[in-house]
């Protein structure tokens, strides 16, 4: 690479300009419109899950550097860039406490406006990585169980003869009250992932159980869900993700009890924390000392703005849960910005959907905020310290 870089970047990546503007000059574009015109000449190209990376995208560039600022790589043809010599580099578990945050906030948000309990519900985590592994700590703290699936980390297990918990994916979806999706999307292989929720899972679901994703759109059928919704097979569904984005089904949109435009990993922190490794990783590719600092931008311009309010400690739990998230995260607030765009035709409603993750307002992870610890009462303090993380002094 020469001295100067030319570097190529989704308009997304939060301070991109800043920190790799030490190392070149750096040239923004929407996600989805990152063409092989627009990665011709440049020498650095950095990425989000909406730009698939791969032969058609870089035959002919002078790419010799991609990153993506994403926990998954499903959206990157790993095996081409090694053969074509090309480095790589991504961001596991960036923003894995963002998309815990979002399923958390969902959760309480369904159990508020159910005015249901969560205490002695069984919840599937169906993946059990970065986001999986967090949800598996932080959702027992409202009094759920947790069934966990993954299958090549139960096939690790037993291969290094490890006794494991792990259940099959029938046996969670029979059992669970609460299904939450972390996987990646896979087509092919020993565990495919694509429709891993069809049919026939949906109708071994509970008539009252609840279904989120937030991993990838296809991991759902989405015309199958649309039709359990409709026959009232399950009591509710949150999707972040969507078969056929930037155009999700309209119709299987308002039939979703909330609905996001694949903005759960967008908290703040997790964005910044997914430029600083891309960052740090072209710098070690290149030899070169860091200049940029993160800490710089992570710091509030109002430390009173993370402090949040002790809700009424004579709340039950859940509801006392969910006045204290809302605070930190009003997720219903992305929902309404959402819905408004399915009276739009196609055009616009593809458009609005990359403007509301573009235009995304700043939110920052739970684990942030704080709340003073004399005005957390001792019934409510494993829901905040552990469940919602947020920090007590």
């Amino acid at each position: 690479m020469s001295s100067l870089l030319h570097i190529c970047a989704d308009e997304n990546i939060p301070h991109v300009r800043q920190a790799f503007g030490t190392l070149g000059t750096v040239e923004t574009h929407p996600g989805r419109t990152i063409g092989a015109s627009e990665v011709r000449d440049a020498d650095v190209l950095l990425v989000r899950s909406v730009t698939s990376v791969g032969s058609k995208l870089l035959e002919g560039s002078h790419v010799q550097f991609v990153g993506s600022a994403t926990i998954g790589t499903d959206h990157v043809d790993r095996h081409y860039l090694r053969e074509s010599g090309i480095a790589f580099a991504h961001a596991p578990a960036s923003n894995a406490d963002s998309v815990a945050d979002y399923v958390v906030a969902a959760v309480l948000l369904l159990a508020a406006r159910r005015k249901a309990s969560l205490a002695d519900r069984t919840v599937g985590i169906v993946g059990c990585g970065n986001i999986g592994g967090r949800l598996a700590q932080r959702l027992p703290a409202f009094g759920m169980t947790v069934l966990r699936n993954d299958p090549p980390l139960a096939r690790a297990a037993e291969d290094a003869g490890q006794d494991h918990a792990y259940v099959s994916l029938d046996r969670l979806v029979a059992a669970a009250d609460v299904i939450t999706l972390h996987v990646p999307l896979k087509r092919e292989g020993r565990h495919p992932t694509y429709h891993l929720i069809a049919q026939d899972e949906l109708e071994q679901m509970d008539a009252s159980a609840w279904l989120l994703n937030t991993s990838r759109g296809a991991v759902v059928d989405n015309s199958a869900l649309h039709r359990a919704l409709q026959d009232e097979g399950i009591g509710a569904a949150v999707l972040d993700v969507w078969e056929d984005e930037p155009l999700p089904d309209p119709a299987l949109v308002r039939a979703i009890d909330l609905a996001t435009p694949h903005i759960a990993g967008y908290a703040y922190d997790g964005k910044v924390r997914g430029t600083a490794m891309l960052y740090d990783a072209l710098c070690r590719h290149l030899d070169v000392e860091p200049k940029w600092d993160s800490q710089s931008v992570l710091a509030p311009d109002r430390p009173e703005a993370l402090r949040c309010s002790p809700p009424d400690p004579r709340l039950p739990a859940p509801d006392y849960a969910h006045h204290l998230a809302r605070q930190m995260y009003p997720i219903a607030a992305d929902d309404a910005r959402f819905r408004p765009t399915l009276a739009q035709g196609a055009d616009e409603r593809a458009a609005r959907f990359s403007e509301l993750r573009t235009t995304y307002p700043q939110r920052r992870e739970m684990q942030m905020h704080h709340v003073p610890a004399t005005a957390i009462p001792d019934t409510h303090r494993r829901v905040v310290e552990q469940g919602l993380q947020v920090e007590t002094r």
